[in-house]
């Protein structure tokens, strides 16, 4: 899943991106069917765009368009074989899908083309990784493309994390951090990203520093928002408690530039450390309590 148009940042061309968009993975298919007497070729663009903020952001999600179908010229007709006349079917659903019920992800669908990411950079630090039950990926930072899209690495065993958004867990860090990840590609199989959809809340895992991990516990568990939808408060938070945000696609997959019907968000707190025990004087009686009687 994901196409941020950030509070202070430049904003997109608006020929290019709906106003108040902010995060989307886009993808394309073309279908072309050929017979013996015609050609005719069923197209639709639609243009999805996703936008995830950090600072003062608003999200909200992109506004579909469709070129109408068109049909070739048809071959002409033997005198006696009369034309046939027969609407292309589309292949282009009436906006956003509410995936049916019994998973996250439709299991048949696949994104079809790689769009490449705008890259981002780290402020401060070298490196990002996360681990889930000892599985790890790399984290790349990403930023906004010049169409406003928020695009996660192509290479789907690797994720991206917004370099406008907090740095997950960091001292002093305030608002979302937002990481996000493709489900799946067509050639590449399951995403990291795809153990997004199956956590559990109370679940742990643990975000890279440097090395120096931070544990994260999941508060929200997965769920589907339609693409076109408003996000809940959580996800665009500036200015309250970090938290960390895991986006990525899910739900019926409709293909085209929309690709998946719904984004995958689940919501995850960090866990704070224990507090150094300080070593006390024995027969103190502070840490042991006042010894018994005999």
């Amino acid at each position: 899943m994901s196409t941020i148009v950030p509070s202070g940042a430049s904003d997109p061309d608006p020929e290019h991106t709906p106003d108040n968009s902010e995060y989307a993975l886009e993808s394309h298919a073309d279908v072309a069917d050929e017979t013996a007497e015609r050609k005719r070729r069923p197209w639709w663009v639609a243009i999805a765009v996703l936008a995830i903020a950090l600072v003062l952001v608003q999200l909200a999600i992109y506004n579909f368009r469709n070129d109408s179908d068109r049909e070739e010229t048809a071959q002409e007709p033997s005198a006696t074989a009369p034309e046939e006349s027969q609407a292309p079917e589309s292949t282009k659903a009436d906006g956003p899908v509410v995936p049916t019920e019994g998973g996250y992800v439709d299991p048949e669908g696949a994104q079809e083309v790689p769009y490449e990411p705008a890259p981002g950079q780290f402020v401060g630090f070298e490196g990002m990784a996360m681990s889930v039950g000892g599985d790890i990926a790399a984290v790349d930072p990403v930023q906004l493309t010049d169409t406003g899209a928020l695009i996660p690495p192509s290479d789907v065993s690797r994720l991206g994390w917004y370099s406008a958004s907090a740095v997950p867990g960091a001292d002093g860090a305030v608002g979302s951090s937002v990481i996000t990840g493709h489900i799946n590609y067509q050639g590449q199989g399951a995403g990291y990203a795809a153990r997004f959809a199956n956590m559990n809340v109370g679940d742990e895992f643990e975000i890279y520093i440097d090395g120096t991990p931070q544990t994260f516990r999941v508060s929200k568990a997965p769920y589907r928002l339609p693409k076109g939808s408003d996000f809940p408060p959580e996800v665009n938070d500036s200015t309250g408690p970090n938290r960390l945000v895991l986006i990525t696609c899910g739900g019926q997959f409709v293909g085209g530039a929309l690709g998946y019907a719904d984004n995958i968000i689940t919501i995850a707190e960090p866990v704070a450390p224990a507090a150094p025990q300080v070593p006390q004087e024995p027969g103190s009686g502070e840490q042991y309590g006042d010894a018994p009687a005999y």
